[in-house]
């Protein structure tokens, strides 16, 4: 659902988005929240609009406080 390099790219925008409140988050765990998030929703996603759906916009649909929230 979600390459290495995909998850790699989103964690990257995310730290430049959001400075220091991102950058702890490593592209597993942005990989871990981005399809758990994606099986969970009530509006089915289509499964490939994460790995190749724009950027920025997927970066926008990460809740950044739920991310730093989640336990590893």
């Amino acid at each position: 659902m979600m390459s290495r390099p995909r998850a790699e790219a989103l964690a990257a925008a995310l730290r430049k988005k959001y400075k220091r409140r991102a950058k702890k988050r490593d592209p597993g765990s942005v990989r871990v929240y981005c399809i758990t998030t994606a099986e969970q929703s009530r509006d089915p996603l289509d499964c490939d609009w994460l790995e190749s759906g724009p950027l920025d916009e997927v970066v926008a649909w990460i809740d950044l406080e739920k991310l730093l929230g989640q336990r590893h």
